[in-house]
């Protein structure tokens, strides 16, 4: 221990990731505890916790989908604070994640609902990126893949996360304007910055 403080950054305190973890592993913990309890049984809960989760995976998703194209486009403190900490807010998202499909595959075995062997599949397929990117978020595996291999998995990994949060939120959009149009043009609002940060590091 060096009793030295955290780096900051424009307000913006650097080193906050693991801190980061925890303090939405807590708070997630507290919401689904407080829903147990207004809702009175857990099948009564999952209708009303399923879509919520979901949401604050996407918001971490974009945080972590995004940290590099807004530093670059428009450099400031939290493009760096994005940057220092977009290992441990792709964690974030993962653990998020992860209890979401826990929530929705109770829903699943637990109630009459149902999904299509397509979006099963399609999303199964979400989760085992997910997972890989997970466990690979760390410098070991870098150097044990190789950084252009490392880059790779985790590129083709979170825009296939992307396609699939497009394809199970684009559909509600006429069953719940204008609401339902939020996460996708965020979505697509993700994609065009990553595209102009793009053009503005060829020119």
């Amino acid at each position: 221990m060096t009793g030295q403080k955290p780096q900051k950054s424009g307000g913006f305190a650097l080193n906050q990731g693991p801190t980061m973890i925890v303090c939405v592993g807590v708070l997630l913990a507290i919401f689904l505890a407080g829903s147990l309890s207004v809702w009175g049984s857990y099948l009564n809960m999952l209708p009303n916790v399923m879509k919520p989760t979901a949401w604050l995976a996407f918001a971490l998703f974009i945080m972590a989908f995004t940290a590099s194209s807004l530093q670059i486009l428009f450099p400031g403190s939290y493009g760096r604070w994005a940057m220092k900490n977009r290992r441990y807010i792709g964690l974030s998202f993962a653990l998020v994640h992860f209890i979401h499909a826990g929530l929705v595959l109770s829903n699943l075995i637990f109630t009459e609902a149902t999904r299509t062997a397509p979006v099963l599949t399609g999303g199964g397929l979400a989760y085992v990126f997910l997972g890989l990117m997970a466990i690979t978020s760390n410098n070991a595996s870098v150097r044990k893949l190789g950084a252009k291999n490392w880059k790779r998995l985790h590129k083709v990994g979170s825009y296939y996360i992307w396609v699939i949060f497009m394809a199970t939120t684009v559909p509600e959009i006429p069953l719940s304007w204008p609401m339902g149009a939020i996460i996708p043009l965020i979505g697509l609002a993700a994609v065009g910055l990553r595209i102009a940060a793009h053009h503005k590091l060829k020119k």
